[in-house]
Parts: structure tokens; C-alpha cells; sequence
């Protein structure tokens, strides 16, 4: 299976599952990686993966965007970006969701 914290750590940001304790210097990412797992013949061998990533800053941040964006290209996945600006916490939160399914 996909190892998604290593995979988004190539970015070279600060990466977390669910949350920072405390947050780090921006930008930052924080993942949820929720799973459906089946398969066939008694035996579980297929994961489907909703993955989210949250990308933090402080401006539009497109050099890590492009970041993101480029692992998920290389790996063919579709995905939907949405960028909001949180103006209780002064900074920027690009989402990008996504699905994929994996045998193991």
C-alpha cells in the first residue's frame, strides 16, 4: 500500500496525519486517509482510499501546489482542488481530494 505521509513528505513540507499539536512554519500539509477495504474468495485484497490533503499558507502558494500537483500526476490521479482563505486563522487551505483503489 501507498505509504501517503512518506509519499507527501517528498515535497519536502512539514507533513501530519489529522493534525498538529502544534503547527509547524507555513505551508504545511495535513492528510485523512479514510479506507474501504474487500476483496473476494474470503480474503480482503482490494483498499479503496478518499484521500484529502490540506495544503496551509499564508499567500496563494503556488510553487506548493505545484508540488502536490506533480505527485499526483506522476501517478495518474484524478483529483479536485479547492482553495479557501480562513479568515479566522489569517491563512490559506487548498484541498485536494481524491480516490484511488489498490490490490494487495
Amino acid at each position: 500500500m501507498l505509504d501517503i505521509k512518506s509519499w507527501l513528505e517528498t515535497t519536502s513540507m512539514k507533513v501530519k496525519e489529522e493534525r498538529f499539536l502544534t503547527p509547524p512554519p507555513f505551508p504545511y500539509i495535513i492528510f485523512m486517509d479514510n479506507s474501504d477495504i474487500s476483496g473476494a474468495d474470503n480474503k480482503n485484497c482490494i483498499a479503496s482510499r478518499d484521500i484529502s490533503v490540506e495544503l496551509y499558507s499564508l499567500e496563494v502558494d503556488h510553487v506548493s501546489e505545484s508540488l502536490i500537483e506533480n505527485l499526483l500526476n506522476e501517478k495518474a490521479i484524478k483529483y479536485k482542488r479547492d482553495r479557501t482563505w480562513i479568515d479566522t486563522e489569517m491563512m490559506f487551505e487548498t484541498i485536494y481530494d481524491f480516490n484511488f483503489v489498490e490490490k494487495f
